[in-house]
């Protein structure tokens, strides 16, 4: 069973895009436009707590008075607006997660790692080059065992990984060595007997005369203990040969790696400890080793073991539906603003900051356990099928949708358990629940339904014992509030407005599973069994992947759930008009999704012909090297014919000339021995003069017609000479 203090609000396949977008303006009203403030009150229905930038483990404050910050109650209603408006999910980080899965010999991870087939796993040495980064290709890496080690470097490297209860880096293993990149001979390399038909990994003993390798070290997870079965303890390490060539890395492949490995993150988790190690010599211009696998002539990805974390086939963005990479502004960015490398519009909604007012009453410091599984865990994070296999981010997926904390009943918070380790806890002193702040929301020249929209988030399209959560401890109940608006005249009126325009691109809107999901998870509910609000133990985490299979299941559909639904405040007169403003908006839309079609057409062509030219281009230079490091003049002189207009034509002909004369003059000098050997052969005839000069005559009628003197002017003078 899975159980999370935290669910999701599924995405739709549409997304509303105000037909006014376009015309947003500070400096020009629209002509219903309407700008004001509203106060707000805001009641902790919890204990809060929202973190000071200067004091973390504080309340933030100014001269010792408490306040929520203007940005946390914007993000706050942002995120509740962008969900109610069908706006994009837009502001989500792109990142390829990586995976690194060793519960089972048949599943994805290690059908890809396992080295039974094809890709093979490399080794290589990763190093700078330039402005990027290339990999020294070594191609398949041999094993050897710890006592082969021994041998090889007199030391006691073997016993020091039996019966050792702590992982164990590859640093610490390079301090016991003496130093990295080390030197050791080898005998000759033999296959697994254990699998010899498909295992294609490469095993090798000490010896003192036979090949050269370098020794490369990686971490020790478990120590070893010989019971002679499978996982019974880390007992090999790795041989790397000479390199073979040379292969540059992708951007994307670096983003990758570097991501996997948590470079620079200081927080949970932090930066892996090997990579923290190697990144130093590489910055400094050294070589690190890596394991990788490639993808025809170039890497597809690569680690710093050989069981290295694989990074996934898609990101987490390739989960998002289309029409959430539309370019058109949704109402979240019309109202709030945005910024992105080629624009911005500044908001038309600024909140002042919140200040506390009454019940002022601090509580005690304590340190919780705020630690939430990562995006990676997809029987979570990922939309899954029930009863199916699971779906991962190595599939066609969808994101599970957004991310809400849904409200704790009554006041009461959760304690978590010690865990014994500091660096997983984090401490503060919240308020308690009943303090109130007070501050003012002011608006500049929004749309009767642009304000009713932001009315709608703030009062759930006011709806009642809904509540809004906010700053740190979500998980745990922190931060429930209630929000009231002061004298807010004819707000039917507005969320009216608000709910026609986007039932216009959005039919059923109130009915919506979205809306749905997010009123009852913010309603207080009798969360028991699979809808208790809280984190599974590790156990369970591990075993929902393996084990029977188990995923989040929507908020509604839990146990002891009662479903929340808005009021809808289209009245039935107003149905046969927003019909027929239905049919036309979605004639519209199909239209603007065939010549968005017709657009993606013209932009795959664009780039396989782009593609087409870049491989022609990387086809020229690898036979220009080909060429230029040639010692065939007719392998030159193909390349010549082929690429006559060649920018370096030139080299390559001057290399050809070169080439042939070098040649010549080789043939030449073979010649000239020829005729020097056989002319030394001559003198040792001397003593017999006749028969001397008569064998003389012979060769020099010999030399002086043979077709080998051609081009030899040394010969023929020699010749002369003689003569």
């Amino acid at each position: 069973m899975i159980t999370a203090p935290f669910n999701f609000v599924p995405l739709s396949n549409k997304v509303f895009f105000p037909p006014w977008a376009d015309e947003v303006s500070h400096d020009i009203p629209f002509e219903d436009g309407e700008s004001g403030t509203i106060d707000i009150t805001i009641t902790a229905k919890s204990p809060i707590f929202i973190r000071d930038n200067v004091n973390p483990e504080q309340f933030c404050s100014y001269n010792k008075e408490y306040y929520i910050p203007s940005t946390s109650v914007k993000g706050m209603v942002r995120s509740v607006l962008e969900i109610m408006s069908f706006s994009k999910m837009s502001m989500i980080d792109d990142d390829t997660y990586a995976v690194r899965d060793l519960s089972s010999s048949k599943n994805f991870y290690m059908s890809q790692m396992s080295q039974l087939e094809e890709p093979l796993t490399h080794c290589g040495w990763l190093k700078k080059d330039g402005d990027g980064f290339l990999i020294e290709d070594c191609d398949i890496p041999a094993r050897i065992r710890h006592e082969e080690i021994d041998k090889a470097t007199g030391k006691t490297f073997a016993e020091e990984f039996k019966n050792v209860g702590f992982e164990k880096t590859s640093e610490y293993k390079y301090n016991i060595l003496g130093k990295t990149h080390q030197e050791v001979t080898v005998g000759e390399l033999y296959n697994s007997t254990t699998n010899a038909k498909y295992d294609k990994r490469l095993f090798c003993k000490y010896s003192n005369n036979g090949k050269e390798g370098t020794l490369v070290v990686t971490g020790q997870p478990t120590p070893r203990r010989d019971t002679g079965k499978m996982g019974d303890g880390k007992g090999f390490e790795f041989i790397f040969f000479d390199s073979k060539k040379e292969i540059k890395l992708t951007t994307k492949n670096m983003k990758d790696f570097l991501f996997a490995y948590f470079d620079k993150r200081t927080t949970e988790p932090k930066e892996s400890p090997d990579w923290t190690y190697w990144k130093k010599k590489l910055e400094n211009g050294g070589k690190v080793p890596v394991f990788f696998q490639k993808n025809g002539n170039e890497v597809a990805h690569f680690g710093l073991s050989y069981l290295y974390k694989l990074p996934y086939k898609h990101s987490v963005k390739d989960g998002l539906k289309e029409a959430h990479f539309d370019n058109r502004l949704d109402l979240a960015q019309t109202i709030f603003g945005y910024t992105n490398k080629d624009n911005a519009l500044k908001g038309r909604v600024q909140f002042s900051h919140l200040k506390a007012v009454s019940n002022i009453k601090e509580l005690k410091v304590r340190t919780e356990v705020l630690g939430t599984p990562r995006a990676s865990y997809y029987p979570i994070y990922v939309k899954q099928q029930e009863e199916k296999l699971f779906t991962t981010f190595m599939d066609d997926f969808d994101i599970a949708g957004w991310k809400r904390y849904p409200i704790h009943r009554g006041s009461g918070v959760t304690k978590t358990e010690d865990t014994g380790n500091a660096n997983v806890g984090t401490t503060f002193a919240p308020l308690k629940d009943g303090v109130v702040f007070r501050g003012k929301l002011r608006y500049h020249n929004l749309k009767k339904a642009e304000l009713g929209a932001l009315l709608s988030a703030l009062t759930f399209h006011n709806t009642k014992e809904c509540y809004h959560n906010i700053g740190m401890a979500k998980s745990l109940g922190y931060g429930k509030i209630d929000i009231k608006l002061d004298v807010v005249k004819n707000l039917d009126i507005y969320l009216k407005a608000f709910e026609l325009n986007v039932t216009e691109y959005i039919p059923n809107w109130s009915k919506s599973s979205q809306l749905q999901e997010l009123l009852t998870m913010a309603t207080e509910q009798n969360n028991s069994k699979n809808s208790k609000l809280e984190y599974m133990s590790l156990e369970d985490f591990a075993q929902n992947k393996t084990g029977k299979k188990y995923c989040l299941r929507s908020y509604t559909t839990l146990n002891k759930i009662k479903v929340s639904n808005i009021r809808s405040l289209i009245l039935k007169e107003d149905l046969e008009g927003l019909k027929q403003k239905q049919i036309k908006r979605e004639e519209e839309e199909t239209e603007l999704q065939k010549k968005r079609e017709e657009e993606k057409l013209l932009i795959k062509e664009k780039k396989l012909l782009l593609e087409e030219e870049r491989k022609k281009i990387e086809q020229k230079e690898l036979e220009f090297k080909k060429a230029i490091n040639s010692k065939n003049p007719q392998i030159i002189q193909n390349f010549i014919d082929k690429y006559k207009d060649y920018e370096k034509i030139d080299e390559i002909i001057a290399k050809k000339d070169t080439l042939q004369k070098e040649q010549q003059n080789s043939k030449h000098q073979k010649v000239n021995d020829s005729f020097k050997s056989a002319y030394n052969a001559l003198q040792k005839k001397k003593a017999n003069q006749k028969q001397y000069k008569k064998e003389l005559d012979k060769f020099i009628k010999k030399w002086t017609a043979s077709k080998n003197n051609k081009g030899s002017e040394y010969i023929l003078d020699e010749v002369k000479k003689i003569k």
